[in-house]
């Protein structure tokens, strides 16, 4: 699919799931971070949050297991591990996350942290417990605002539990919220939810998803849903007894790639801005020394390392990406391969934006920043084709102004979209502001 912008000057015009640790906005995030050591069994599994149960178990969540390459290496207090077998329960479904719970077995016993046993009583409900995680933070007004580099945990009390599930209410401070209420967020999912007993911390249950979040993740009123470790106690026990050839039949299935040596040409060769199917951006750049991908709405970037001539790989998620070279063996398009199916990546060329800027600049203005629309998902599945024209201004710092869709075709897809790219773009200072000028998003398949 190709998106084409044109832009003239006319005088005329004038135009979840549940993952980190989530607070109360009136109490300073400082008072939630603890040290690694209070919680030493807690596990960082990069895109999951686990509990260690045993010297050679972590507990965590099914729905995540999707991302973990093959033999993930995970480090715990300095010592590096590999996830040696994934096992999801039997009956987990990703669509009602119904038993979302799995446990890593690692290639050896952890002999320098003390493991936490589960909860095995059925009296969850009006306890106590404490959420710990290092994923995303936030607080009940905003939501989630940002990434956090330590260990934060949080306590609430079980609302209710039924069946597989413990839940929990995110009471606002007007609501007889505790003293650190809060609820988990973005990066621990898999985290325990912790039950204080006369022998220690036990982990009663491990983060799954929230409800009623219609208005933003991590709101007060959510509803966090936690896997049961008391009803999942027999399957829990029954899988840490088996042997290592049923364990290797039971496990979730990774494949391990060998690397090769890349070339700077095969390495420029990838560089540059993709397109997917819905419209998500994805850029394969150079990091260090490295080739690395990251996504149009981040600044994280994931090493990519080549295994054979047309394939490469992410050692730290479970992602594949196939180069489909043209004629001129130029990769225009490649083929991903990960835990959300197959995925097609068309590279952006240059061309047309290069272009645009020069016509700008002859104009008497700089465009520093161009953002294409992201393709409407409803417009991508019924192969949809159409235009937007939209007049704007310009500010004198180089802000977009005044926005005013003119005519778009066919009407109510594409121009959301457009207003949306075209709000993002920057223009080098003016001295005097700019109006009537008028852009056009061509959507072509």
């Amino acid at each position: 699919m190709k998106l084409l912008t044109t832009l003239v000057t006319l005088p005329f015009l004038f135009s979840f799931y549940a993952h980190g640790i989530v607070m109360r906005h009136d109490v300073s995030q400082s008072q939630y971070q603890v040290d690694q050591s209070q919680y030493a069994s807690v596990i960082d599994l990069h895109f999951l949050t686990g509990t260690l149960i045993a010297p050679q178990w972590v507990l965590t969540a099914a729905h995540g297991v999707g991302y973990m390459p093959n033999r993930q290496k995970i480090t715990i207090k300095q010592q590096t591990y590999y996830v040696e077998f994934i096992v999801q329960h039997p009956e987990y479904n990703k669509d009602t996350l119904v038993h979302d719970i799995a446990l890593l077995k690692l290639d050896r016993a952890v002999t320098n942290v003390a493991s936490t046993d589960i909860y095995t009583l059925d009296d969850e409900k009006s306890q106590h417990v404490w959420f710990v995680g290092k994923g995303d933070v936030g607080n009940g007004l905003l939501g989630v605002v940002g990434s956090s580099k330590v260990l934060n945990h949080a306590e609430n009390m079980v609302e209710d539990a039924k069946g597989g599930w413990l839940t929990f209410d995110f009471d606002a401070p007007t609501n007889n919220a505790l003293a650190l209420e809060g609820i988990s967020g973005p990066g621990d999912s898999g985290g325990p939810a912790f039950i204080s007993t006369a022998s220690g911390l036990k982990v009663a249950a491990v983060s799954s998803h929230q409800r009623n979040n219609n208005d933003g993740e991590g709101l007060y009123g959510v509803h966090e849903y936690y896997t049961r470790t008391s009803s999942h106690q027999k399957w829990i026990v029954n899988v840490m007894q088996q042997k290592h050839s049923e364990l290797a039949e039971m496990s979730v299935k990774r494949i391990s790639y060998s690397v090769v040596e890349a070339t700077q040409v095969d390495k420029e060769a990838l560089f540059g801005r993709y397109l997917l199917d819905d419209g998500s951006e994805f850029f394969i750049e150079s990091c260090a020394e490295n080739v690395c991908y990251r996504w149009g709405n981040s600044s994280s970037q994931t090493v990519l390392l080549k295994t054979t001539e047309k394939r490469w790989f992410a050692p730290e998620i479970n992602r594949v990406l196939r180069l489909q070279p043209s004629e001129s063996n130029k990769v225009n398009l490649i083929i991903m391969d990960d835990f959300h199916g197959i995925r097609t990546l068309t590279k952006q060329h240059k061309d047309q934006v290069t272009a645009l800027k020069s016509r700008i600049s002859t104009r008497g203005r700089q465009l520093l920043t161009h953002f294409e629309p992201k393709w409407p998902q409803q417009a991508v599945k019924n192969k949809i084709e159409g235009s937007v024209i939209m007049s704007f201004s310009i500010n004198t710092d180089g802000t977009v102004d005044n926005i005013k869709v003119l005519n778009s075709a066919p009407n109510g897809i594409f121009e959301q979209v457009s207003i949306d790219a075209l709000s993002k773009w920057r223009y080098a200072p003016l001295a005097q502001p700019l109006d009537g000028i008028k852009t056009r998003f061509d959507f072509t398949l």
